[in-house]
């Protein structure tokens, strides 16, 4: 058992880990540095892996970033003496498993320990996204944006389940395309809504881009309110009985002609629907804002601009559609993908 030793560990010596898996964000860094300012006491101390001479910032290096800004020179740690820099990583895993994780990071960090020739106690879903392709540009796309993401947004967290889906996808256009469809729809969130669609909802966004993949069956759902009557969508209970001991994500179709999505973890009923063409997708919960899918092409098309938001504006008819134009200030430069019913 690891023996640690409480003391203070100057800044100007330590360095980071090889391999960081933690997301931080701009917010929680300003919100740390004001505490750190004003009562650095009240901050826990951070751990610190000695390795020979060297000491690596195995868990807080937040905090430390956090002193640093408040022109602190040192702080309160834990050092533990450990044998290999492989150590080093194995430690910060396994003191970070309850934070907002980056699996991508996580992935690196299993390469990391391989090529050490050092075991590995992360969950399974980590070690077997390391083996899975992830094209260079994508990789790319994904850091940037979190980066992005960590500046707009006080809390950020990359569920794994999102880069799964990536993965499953095998050129490197293929994957490139379905993260265009999924970043762009992210950077149109309030700054404090950031929420990645749940893997059902995610898969029916990116069903679109899946080419010769027969598709699965769905489940048919008959409401209890007869034909003369409004159709209703299924309660938390039946939505429950219907996707027991499914194999696939409950995509519904229901007797009264509309499609409906079944969250398998919550039980919560989106409806689903699509423009004339079937490109456009919209899932609307009947709670909060309404979440559009666009395909590629019309992406490429509009080429929006880094953290430029795309307006989704529904409208009735010719006459709304002018009055909209005529709202628009003089020398606006913009482009505009009109989808209709027909």
């Amino acid at each position: 058992m690891s023996t640690y030793e409480e003391g203070l560990a100057n800044i100007s010596k330590l360095k980071p880990c090889p391999v960081k898996v933690t997301i931080h964000t701009g917010k929680m860094l300003k919100d740390l540095t004001q505490v750190a300012r004003s009562n650095p006491d009240k901050i826990e101390p951070i751990i610190v892996a000695v390795l020979g001479s060297e000491q690596y910032v195995a868990n807080g290096d937040l905090r430390v970033k956090s002193f640093e800004n408040a022109g602190k020179d040192s702080l309160n740690a834990w050092f533990v003496t450990v044998k290999s820099i492989a150590d080093v990583v194995k430690l910060h895993l396994d003191l970070n498993i309850h934070g907002s994780i980056n699996p991508l990071k996580m992935a690196d960090a299993v390469h990391y320990l391989e090529k050490h020739n050092a075991a590995s106690s992360v969950d399974k879903r980590y070690v077997e996204l390391a083996k899975k392709t992830l094209h260079p540009k994508v990789r790319l796309a994904w850091d940037e944006f979190l980066i992005e993401a960590c500046v707009r947004h006080p809390n950020v967290d990359l569920p794994i389940h999102v880069i799964e889906q990536i993965t499953e996808f095998s050129t490197e256009k293929e994957q490139l395309d379905a993260t265009v469809v999924i970043l762009d729809s992210m950077r149109n969130l309030k700054s404090n809504k950031f929420v990645f669609p749940a893997p059902p909802a995610l898969e029916v966004i990116l069903s679109s881009l899946i080419q010769g993949n027969k598709e699965k069956d769905m489940i048919i759902f008959e409401p209890k309110t007869g034909p003369g009557e409004e159709w209703g969508k299924p309660d938390k209970k039946e939505a429950e009985n219907l996707i027991r001991g499914s194999p696939y994500n409950g995509l519904v179709h229901c007797k009264c002609g509309r499609d409906m999505l079944l969250d398998t973890k919550t039980h919560k009923v989106s409806n689903v629907r699509l423009d004339s063409e079937n490109d456009i997708m919209k899932l609307e919960d009947g709670d909060g804002q309404p979440l559009f899918a666009l395909p590629p092409k019309y992406l490429k098309f509009l080429e929006p601009e880094e953290g430029q938001p795309l307006r989704i504006v529904a409208m009735d008819g010719p006459k709304e559609l002018e009055k909209f134009a005529k709202s628009l200030k003089q020398n606006t430069s913009f482009k505009m993908v009109i989808i209709t019913a027909k």
